[in-house]
């Protein structure tokens, strides 16, 4: 059903019948700014569908991610040559690099004219999968680029391929010293809801090399359950690798989300005197983002 209605800005270009099964709804915000001037990104998160030829090498899906991370900036990257079907076969990877790369990546971003499909929007319901994308750009400035389509590619072949030889570059730069995970001694998790109920655990090592994870909840205040539980060692390396696959610990200074969750939820990891904290809810690439809930899963669920 194809629809011109307006809503203030918001021009409905398409639109499902109420409690239709399949269709597609789309939209435009005609307010949304076609020529971004700044060069300060707070965050640029992009994935796409991007039609190549896999059997002559082209980029068939490219997601990328980058953030400033206090004075350094946090760099993801994933890639495919294959069929979009056959995402497994990918290369991921992240990076808290030293080098500020943002401007540059605005640069691309006005190259590429990414700013020109801002504002539009399209959902085909009832597909397998996304076989489009989505792009979101916030900068410091206020100005945003977001546009979305889950039926086709967002991204131009030739946008891709830049972007990922772009990112490609970034991840070769020079990294900023994380702590080392042999040396972690302690995890602690924190939720603090807004009725006045919390959950903390600290899963901590002991002389012996065992862990034990201690766990406090309070769901109907003032009653609290106390716990205690030793931990396998399977269960300490499983974590370990979530922190690191998803690199959790290059997470403490990228930008928070302007969504709010209900509580407020912290990871902390010590290593000795050194602690690095990671809230919820931080701007993150999808495809990484799981990470700060499984290990609070492994925590508050499992143990």
């Amino acid at each position: 059903m194809s629809n011109h209605n307006e809503k203030g800005d918001i021009v409905i270009l398409r639109q499902t019948k109420p409690e239709m099964c399949g269709g597609t709804d789309a939209t435009l915000d005609k307010s949304a700014p076609k020529t971004i001037n700044s060069r300060d990104i707070v965050y640029f998160k992009a994935f796409s569908a991007l039609g190549g030829v896999p059997e002559k090498g082209g980029l068939e899906y490219l997601s990328a991610f980058a953030a400033p991370a206090g004075e350094n900036t946090f760099i993801f990257l994933e890639k495919s040559d294959c069929a979009f079907r056959r995402r497994d076969e990918k290369d991921t990877a992240w990076a808290l690099i030293k080098e500020n790369v943002l401007p540059a990546l605005a640069d691309l971003i006005k190259e590429c004219g990414l700013a020109e499909s801002n504002g539009f929007h399209s959902e085909t319901h009832g597909l397998p999968e996304n076989f489009g994308g989505r792009v979101s750009v916030k900068y410091a400035s206020g100005e945003k680029i977001s546009f979305s389509n889950n039926q086709s590619p967002i991204l131009s072949y030739e946008t891709g391929v830049k972007a990922a030889a772009f990112f490609d570059r970034a991840l070769k730069c020079e990294r900023a010293p994380l702590p080392d995970l042999s040396a972690l001694t302690q995890i602690r998790f924190s939720e603090e809801r807004k009725d006045g109920g919390y959950t903390k655990c600290s899963l901590t090592l002991n002389p012996d090399g065992t862990w034990t994870n201690r766990k406090s909840q309070c769901f109907d205040p003032p009653k609290v359950y106390e716990g205690e539980k030793q931990v396998n060692a399977e269960t300490v390396a499983a974590i370990k690798k979530a922190v690191s696959d998803c690199g959790v610990l290059a997470w403490e200074k990228l930008p928070q989300s302007e969504y709010s969750y209900g509580g407020e939820k912290t990871l902390t990891f010590v290593f000795g005197g050194a602690e690095v904290s990671v809230k919820g809810g931080r701007v993150l690439p999808d495809e990484i983002s799981r990470g700060f809930f499984d290990i609070e899963l492994e925590l508050v669920t499992k143990n």
